[in-house]
């Protein structure tokens, strides 16, 4: 991959992202208490968040005596939980992110390298993988510290890997159990289909978005002719004759993955966005993944 070693994640970048969280849209089992305040669940920080009547089993500790001698109810008082979120991002590693200008690798770590640091501003704990034949992973950590961690791990040299998707995501899954919010980057290219992958990630613990990779060659490729393709993962090289009646009846087979895709994604309840490597990551952030419903 070229540029392995080069600069992930701008400096001038960071700051615009510190704003951004990963969106948590059900409230998900937490073993620790963190740093992070839940949006939906209610527990014992220090900051309110709402009344509601007393019922047999409250903690007593949190009546509201003054609403009592008023109105001469029960009320509870409810503050903020504070959450240990993990967030997991899984970085597909197969050969086919190896193709396309800008290249789906590279553009698919500057982008986990992003969402890591995200993660690590608001206080979640944060772990990394590299999905291949076996899958290489940074455990969970802590703190604006450990970005340089981060950065280290997906400088690393790409090991263009044959696996497809749905085993190394089942191997992660079988390895790692984890919980919280699980992140997917990848172009899809499985002949097994998203709903192979999805099934081998979802659980009760975990909340899923995918970000849908694809390069600018991908979508619209500039090929015309008598031409030779390679499969860079498996399969034999085909010979054809790219007329542009085929090259259009490409592009619409290309829509319809990327639709049908989505479809599956909703069906499950999986937050979902399809962009191209060449996307700027400004717009990436400051737009596509909030739409998505990605980041809030």
């Amino acid at each position: 991959m070229s540029e392995e070693n080069g600069e992930l994640l701008d400096p001038s970048f960071r700051a615009r992202l510190e704003r951004l969280q990963v969106a948590v849209r059900k409230a998900l089992p937490s073993s620790m208490r963190g740093d992070r305040r839940s949006p939906t669940r209610k527990g014992i920080s220090l900051e309110f968040a709402d009344f509601r009547p007393y019922t047999a089993g409250d903690d007593v500790r949190h009546l509201d005596w003054s609403a009592w001698a008023r109105l001469d109810a029960l009320i509870v008082k409810l503050f903020h939980d504070e959450e240990d979120l993990q967030v997991h991002l899984l970085v597909d590693d197969s050969a086919s992110m190896r193709t396309g200008a800008p290249e789906k690798a590279l553009c698919s770590r500057r982008i986990a390298s992003a969402m890591a640091w995200i993660g690590l501003c608001n206080g979640s704990r944060v772990s990394c993988a590299l999905l291949g034949d076996r899958p290489m992973r940074l455990n969970l950590l802590r703190g604006e510290a450990a970005i340089d961690r981060v950065l280290t791990f997906f400088s690393q040299p790409s090991l263009a890997c044959k696996r497809s998707l749905h085993r190394a995501c089942e191997d992660y899954a079988s390895a790692y159990s984890p919980h919280g919010v699980v992140i997917l980057i990848s172009d899809l290219l499985d002949p097994a289909g998203i709903g192979a992958t999805l099934r081998s990630l979802i659980r009760r613990t975990t909340e899923i978005a995918v970000l849908h990779l694809l390069s600018p060659q991908d979508a619209n490729p500039d090929l015309e002719g008598e031409v030779r393709l390679l499969d860079s993962e498996d399969g034999p090289a085909v010979e054809t004759s790219l007329t542009p009646a085929r090259i259009e009846a490409y592009r619409a087979t290309v829509r319809r993955f990327i639709a049908d895709c989505g479809e599956t994604c909703l069906r499950r309840g999986v937050a979902f966005t399809s962009v191209l490597s060449d996307r700027p990551l400004e717009d990436l952030f400051l737009h596509d993944l909030q739409k998505a419903g990605v980041l809030r």
